[in-house]
């Protein structure tokens, strides 16, 4: 989606497996009123401004609020996911591609190297936005728009979760946010 006041805001989303999902077991619409209670219950969730602490805050706020208006458990910071979601967010940034496999590395690469894997399942989800297409709000609803993204944010089978924000001149583009989201399950 390209908005030509705020800036550009772009989802990417990938999956691996060891675990199908059940059909039909992540919700098919976004209820107005979970991103309405996001807005509301995560402090910073509707700026794109503020310091890294404060957006990963409001993101980690977020999405658990999402899942609980679904009925979801909520997932956990998982540190070997944070580290592994920093290494990707560091690694799209320094190549200057939105990739899940930025500079030819391995979509698994960092879950690896991060100390994530074996696991039976993960996934992660990418966007970047400028202004407040960058904001934690706007990031999450964009995502609950596409259905790949949906899945991940969605899915019952996820326990851990691992969140990377950075902002800066990213892409040739100043002011841009960047978001890797990384979500797995080992048991």
């Amino acid at each position: 989606m390209v908005d030509p006041v705020m800036g550009i805001a772009v989802p990417l989303t990938a999956i691996v497996l060891g675990l199908a999902a059940p059909s039909g077991s992540v919700p098919q619409t976004t209820d107005p009123a979970a991103l309405a209670a996001v807005a509301s219950a995560c402090a910073g969730a509707t700026t794109a401004g503020g310091d890294e602490h404060s957006r990963l805050e409001a993101m980690y706020c977020g999405i658990n609020i999402m899942r609980r208006a679904y009925g979801l458990h909520v997932v956990r910071g998982n540190t070997p996911l944070n580290r592994s979601s920093i290494l990707k967010a560091d690694a799209v940034r320094r190549c200057g591609q939105f990739s899940h496999t930025p500079c030819g590395m391995s979509f698994s690469g960092t879950f690896k190297k991060a100390g994530y894997l074996p696991a039976k399942a993960w996934g992660e989800n990418l966007a970047w936005g400028q202004g407040e297409l960058g904001s934690p709000v706007h990031t999450l609803q964009l995502w609950l728009n596409s259905p790949p993204h949906r899945e991940n944010l969605l899915g019952g089978r996820w326990r851990d979760l691992g969140i990377a924000y950075e902002r800066g001149h990213i892409f040739g583009r100043d002011g841009v946010a960047l978001w890797v989201m990384q979500f797995g399950r080992r048991r």
